[in-house]
């Protein structure tokens, strides 16, 4: 741990142009250490943490999810020959 030798605040490593420095945050100053090695780790605060959500496939709904499938296809069939019946119509009246 390194100390600003002009406001005598602490010192913090810094990634710059793929080196290290040592900065004070309140003043500005910096000073490059080349024979020491500094680690930048981070530590985000239990006040910090964001809430996410995990959806995870239940046992025992994969068969529905299958029913629920072949009826989506049939429902997509039925749809295409609608469809299809509606334009042939409207061609053949124009």
């Amino acid at each position: 741990m390194e100390f600003c030798p002009k406001c005598g605040n602490l010192m913090v490593p810094v990634r710059k142009h793929e080196k290290t420095v040592l900065k004070c945050r309140a003043c500005g100053y910096e000073l490059e250490k080349t024979q020491v090695d500094y680690k930048i780790s981070h530590h985000v605060g239990e006040s910090k943490h964001v809430i996410t959500s995990k959806v995870s496939e239940e046992t025992g709904k994969s068969l529905r999810r299958s029913e629920e499938r072949e009826m989506l296809q049939e429902y997509y069939e039925v749809f295409l020959e609608t469809f299809s019946e509606e334009e042939s119509g409207s061609e053949e009246s124009s």
